[in-house]
């Protein structure tokens, strides 16, 4: 398999899928409209049907290659698998990720029009967001099947796994999972909106900007690095930090209010996190080869680390005592 791009059935699956959610949540918005009805629930009721045929047809469209596409990525590569089992993608129509019916899911948006103008906003604000909601949703359950028949198609081949290519633009939670190799039992780790997609595959081989996370972190602009990884966390990057490092770093953080805690460090109120002080972690095993106690001691967040350090040296050498660097 070529290194520097993912195979061109890979690419040309993509671009498909993408068509089709996009075609699909272009005829929503148009059903959805901008101006409010009088009655959110009576609109609904009139328009329920409609609605869940275009996302189920949508479905349909998404997971009705996607045993070919494995095939195809498969003999591109040069490592064709024996079929196990015969994928039956129909049972994945029709059906939220979740379990619930397609209508069930789209109600969800409606509902939170409801609570938005309870809430004291203008009806026409709450319908506008919950036309984006209903959007966000479809996208996801569209992105979903597609996903979840690949998945079934790789299930289905004797000593396939897959690898995770990122379709840009992506959040760092994303990025860092770029280029893993993935046994088949491995589930596909997402969140709403996400549209990563699988390369089947034996082993990773792939080198692309897509599915490789410096790579694709070096492709964004110093503005774009800082939207996907904060401020502070691409300037740490850019200095060497590893980026599952800082990605990871802010799952410790400690919020309240929806605003992260800071605590009192070296007679300073800093940003610290509890992530990766383990035994196996790596912050942990740094701390603890300077002699100090992972438990007790705080592990800096890269924002508290630039608020303190006087010079980039020191910076860098903050950076490595907290387990971003080596």
């Amino acid at each position: 398999m070529p290194t520097q791009t993912p195979p061109q059935a890979a690419i040309d699956f993509d671009a498909e899928q993408r068509r089709i959610i996009v075609q699909t949540i272009e005829e929503v918005a148009r059903q959805w409209g901008t101006l409010p009805p009088g009655d959110f629930d009576a609109w609904f009721g009139r328009n329920a049907d409609r609605l869940v045929r275009a996302v189920t047809a949508a479905q349909r469209a998404a997971v009705s290659g996607a045993d070919q596409y494995v095939s195809d990525v498969l003999e591109e590569q040069g490592t064709p698998a024996r079929r196990l089992a015969t994928p039956n993608p129909e049972r994945l129509v029709g059906v939220a990720s979740d379990g619930r019916t397609i209508d069930g899911l789209l109600q969800q948006a409606i509902v939170g029009a409801h609570q938005r103008v309870a809430a004291g906003e203008p009806p026409y604000r709450a319908w506008q967001a919950a036309g984006l909601d209903a959007r966000l949703y479809i996208q996801t359950q569209v992105a979903d099947a597609g996903r979840a028949a690949t998945g079934v198609g790789i299930t289905s081949r004797l000593g396939v796994g897959y690898t995770r290519m990122l379709v840009p633009p992506s959040c760092s939670r994303c990025v860092v999972l770029a280029g893993r190799y993935y046994h088949w039992s491995a589930g596909f780790r997402r969140h709403p909106g996400c549209n990563c997609k699988h390369i089947p595959c034996r082993e990773d081989h792939s080198g692309d900007v897509r599915t490789e996370p410096r790579a694709y972190f070096n492709s964004l602009t110093p503005i774009e690095q800082a939207r996907t990884f904060g401020a502070a966390g691409a300037r740490a990057i850019r200095d060497g930090a590893d980026i599952s490092q800082v990605v990871n770093a802010r799952r410790g953080l400690e919020i309240v209010g929806g605003r992260a805690v800071r605590q009192e460090v070296y007679g300073r109120s800093l940003l610290t996190t509890r992530e990766g002080v383990t035994r196996r972690g790596v912050a942990g095993r740094t701390i603890r080869a300077r002699g100090r106690n992972a438990r007790t001691t705080p592990r800096l967040m890269p924002e508290a680390i630039y608020e303190i350090a006087e010079s980039r040296e020191a910076a860098i050498e903050l950076l490595r005592q907290n387990g971003y660097v080596l």
